[in-house]
């Protein structure tokens, strides 16, 4: 299943959590979907620069108005409710 030449890719990067089971689902749909990985694991040192850039970028979001927080907590609590 080749894509088309006139097809662009573009380049998307996940950092997800998943269980050896979930792993091997996954590894076969993006096999199916004739999908080019490059699985790779971070370094301690790679993961403590990323989680520090992090960091360093929610402060420049800054921090949710009472407002915001309010509804944010309300839509959490809607959401558990319905599962």
């Amino acid at each position: 299943m080749a894509a088309p030449a006139t097809l662009r890719k573009q380049r998307l990067m996940l950092d997800i959590q998943v269980t050896p089971k979930q792993k091997k689902a996954l590894m076969s749909v993006l096999k199916a979907l004739d999908i080019e990985i490059k699985p790779r694991e971070l370094t301690e040192e790679e993961e403590d620069t990323a989680l520090y850039l992090a960091m360093q970028e929610g402060k420049k979001e800054g921090r949710l108005s009472d407002q915001e927080q309010s509804d944010f907590l309300k839509w959490m609590k809607d959401a558990v409710s319905n599962q």
